[in-house]
């Protein structure tokens, strides 16, 4: 099946290639619009962009970017080397960037190098590097894990930052913690359980009489 539509400025619109039940497929490049108006059903494979504002029931696979627009709705996992979600994805997510917006809905599991996110996110998650979740950002989570993790705003659940843990003033992180450094600027909100991190991987549990022993750089409110 092919997609074509046109942009702003009149220019074709190329199809990514769509993979129906039956295995055929059409490989082009470039851009691909779903619209408001369509609901597509089936895998997607292709190069170049896929820009969804209708409903997509299958898995994405595209080489450069995934962009979900606010009425946008991808029920499959996604792979690209950049995600950009400002709608709703129930699925999986492989990815280089992750980008969601205060609008965009995330559920299931994240895979990815950097996660910036202002929206919700309802999954496992992982980033090889950093995240930041802003001051609308959302998360609840089994399991986070990041190198830095920077909280503007709330996170709960299972965390665990092998570098620095930085909380602002309106975030907020509540749950379990393996941190190897914190920094908790004041109006910050940590509560929950301190574990240490090392560099092995292995953790263990401080008592209340040593937790203000952890590394911290700044100040800290627990309460």
């Amino acid at each position: 099946m092919s997609i074509f539509g046109k942009s702003s400025k009149e220019e074709q619109v190329t199809t990514a290639s769509v993979k129906k039940s039956t295995g055929t497929s059409v490989s082009t490049h470039s851009t691909t619009i779903i619209t408001k108006c369509m609901n597509i059903k089936g895998d997607i494979e292709g190069c170049g962009t896929i820009h969804i504002d209708g409903i997509v029931h299958g898995d994405l696979t595209i080489e450069d970017s995934v962009v979900i627009g606010v009425s946008g709705k991808v029920y499959g996992n996604i792979k690209s080397k950049k995600v950009i979600i400002s709608g709703l994805l129930e699925g999986s997510i492989a990815c280089t960037t992750l980008e969601v917006t205060k609008t965009g809905n995330v559920s299931d599991k994240i895979d990815a190098v950097d996660i910036i996110s202002d929206g919700t996110l309802k999954a496992t998650i992982y980033a090889e590097k950093s995240i930041h979740i802003k001051s609308n950002g959302n998360v609840e989570t089994e399991g986070i894990e990041a190198k830095n993790i920077i909280v503007n705003g709330l996170i709960t659940g299972d965390i665990t930052v092998s570098e620095l843990l930085e909380i602002s003033k309106d975030g907020q992180v509540k749950g379990t913690m393996r941190v190897k450094k914190i920094k908790v600027t004041e109006g910050g909100l940590m509560l929950g359980t301190m574990l240490t991190y090392s560099a092995a991987n292995t953790v263990s549990k401080k008592s209340e009489d040593e937790v203000e022993d952890q590394e911290l750089i700044g100040e800290e409110d627990t309460e």
